[in-house]
């Protein structure tokens, strides 16, 4: 079976009992391809590591609160957004979820062991990734939250403001829990965020991840924004010192950078466009993604299967699809990479076209 995830891109060639080339390029994983921003100092780290963490995750509560303009009181800290949407399944246990695909499949996967009832909705249109409004406003009062990914993994495309704020109005007229994953949106832009309305409604959440922007997947850092009763609520069923005081050391440094994110966002734009155009120049369909990664499908999607095969016999690893629902094995996400290895991955599908 697939792994269920990008990256550790050695678990796909032994699922798939291939043998894995000497040279490797994991495009499953979408972690910033930019160099890592800071200058490590182990001398001035190795008094946070060998001390207990602050149990509140200081400093890295504190740098949240300042980024966003928001009170602590609003703010949980996660290690990694992953934990927030296991906390999520404490608090969900025995209810109704509607979840919106294709989307993360952390969001099931998470609230499957509290015995929750999923609602899933299909988007009508993949490479859009056109919400099913009318269907949402049906089935929204039924359900207790409701899930949606902000801008999407896998289509890295973000639904209309105005639209997820519809979903929002509707869903606090049933005390319906709205549940926005904005892991990627810092590849956007703060002007797009719910952080600073999340804290004025009882049943908003938003999540954030300091995995993708920031290049730090290893120490596991993230944080959600809500309502302050909402937040205590998660945080009881937090186990303590669950912060990793190295993470929240560096994450406080991290969103003091501007400059790098600026450059981030500049540099994935170009590269983005140029993935864009040179996908559909091989006829393949391409999602509307405003991230650091793409969705696209073959011309011949019956082929896919011998594709995605092909492609990993000369060491070019995508994401596969098959635990998408919607896409079922016929799209592939592309992360995007520096310059040269995104040529390794044109030349890979020109090759492909070749033969």
């Amino acid at each position: 079976m697939l792994p269920n995830h990008g990256a550790n891109p050695q678990q796909v060639y032994e699922a798939m009992n291939l043998k894995e080339p000497e040279t490797l390029i994991d495009f499953s994983e979408n972690v910033n391809h930019l160099p890592f921003p800071l200058n490590l100092d182990i001398d001035k780290l190795l008094p946070v590591i060998t001390a207990y963490p602050h149990p509140d995750g200081e400093p890295f509560l504190s740098a949240v609160a300042a980024y966003h303009g928001i009170e602590k009181e609003a703010i949980l800290l996660g290690n990694g957004a992953a934990e927030i949407f296991a906390l999520l399944g404490n608090v969900l246990a025995n209810k109704r979820v509607l979840v919106v695909h294709p989307t993360f499949s952390e969001y099931e996967a998470t609230l499957a062991p509290h015995h929750v009832e999923f609602e899933r909705v299909l988007v009508e249109d993949i490479a859009t990734y056109q919400l099913p409004m009318k269907t949402l406003q049906e089935k929204i009062p039924y359900a207790s939250a409701i899930y949606l990914c902000t801008p999407n993994n896998p289509t890295g495309v973000l639904p209309p403001r105005e639209e997820i704020q519809q979903m929002i109005d509707w869903a606090q007229r049933t005390a319906t829990l709205v549940v926005l994953d904005e892991a990627f949106l810092d590849w956007i832009g703060e002007e797009h965020t719910f952080i600073t309305d999340a804290p004025n409604y009882d049943h908003v959440l938003v999540v954030r991840s300091m995995t993708k922007m920031y290049k730090m997947p290893g120490l596991r850092l993230g944080y959600a924004v809500g309502n302050a009763s909402l937040i205590r609520s998660l945080a009881r069923f937090a186990s303590h010192w669950h912060i990793n005081g190295v993470a929240s050391a560096l994450g406080a440094e991290m969103l003091k950078l501007h400059n790098y994110r600026e450059k981030s966002i500049r540099e994935v734009a170009v590269s983005r466009e140029t993935l864009r155009t040179f996908l559909e120049g091989q006829g393949c369909v391409v999602t509307n993604s405003q991230t650091n990664y793409m969705s696209f499908q073959l011309a011949e999607v019956e082929k896919s299967e011998a594709f995605y095969h092909f492609m990993l016999a000369r060491g070019l690893v995508l994401r596969h699809s098959k635990n998408f629902r919607g896409m079922d094995g016929s799209w592939f996400r592309v992360g995007i990479k520096a310059r040269p290895q995104m040529e390794a991955f044109e030349q890979g599908m020109i090759a492909w076209s070749q033969q």
